[in-house]
């Protein structure tokens, strides 16, 4: 597993603490940003962030269950912490997350979306 920054772990834990709805509205928030104008929040991208990872989810989970590994990976004692599942995951996803962005061509923040997989469940 890759070492992360402690800002990168801090954004982490903080989004383990929240619910599936807070951080879809924070990859709104994200989706937002990258687009023409989006420095500010804006209603008019509410959901739309849920539109791309609704569209991305079957390719998410089948990368995460069959090339990755996840049943296997998820009996490692190191991965039984979310916050090392959270990087494993988002350290898999990566590459297809980069063939994948944002409609606007920005990346999605990939630990955001590994946290959003993880508190939907993966089994």
């Amino acid at each position: 597993m890759a070492e992360i920054s402690d800002f990168e772990r801090q954004e982490i834990q903080r989004y383990l603490k929240w619910n599936v709805k807070r951080l879809f509205r924070e990859l709104d928030r994200y989706y937002g940003a990258s687009s023409p104008g989006g420095q500010q929040p804006s209603y008019r991208f509410r959901g739309k962030a849920r539109v791309w990872f609704s569209e991305l989810l079957p390719r998410m989970k089948e990368h995460i269950r069959e090339e990755w590994g996840y049943e296997e990976k998820k009996q490692d004692p190191q991965l039984q912490d979310k916050e090392n599942l959270v990087i494993a995951v988002g350290e898999a996803l990566l590459p297809l997350l980069e063939r994948n962005p944002f409609p606007t061509g920005a990346q999605a923040p990939t630990y955001l979306v590994a946290a959003i997989l993880i508190q939907m469940g993966l089994d």
